[in-house]
């Protein structure tokens, strides 16, 4: 298994879903959404860190490589609910 392979067992055990058209991985449980390059540039344990942290109380958080735009991350918590 490769490690891309790991990761995305591991995130899709935790209850993330790939979003193909936005290239994320989200979970509207607790409003969360990693893009796909962040967690081919991040090791598995950097990813299950920040997974297994408290959701934010308000909002969604959003992980990149590069800070989104206040208009992405709106746009894109609009689009996954």
């Amino acid at each position: 298994m490769t490690e891309l392979t790991e990761k995305e067992a591991f995130l899709e055990a935790s209850g993330y879903r790939y979003h193909f058209d936005r290239m994320i991985y989200f979970n509207r449980a607790t409003r969360r959404a990693l893009s796909l390059e962040f967690v081919e540039d991040h090791s598995l344990n950097e990813i299950q860190d920040l997974v297994n942290e408290l959701p934010a109380p308000n909002g969604w958080t959003f992980y990149f490589n590069q800070p989104a735009s206040d208009r992405v991350q709106r746009e894109l918590a609009e689009a996954l609910g």
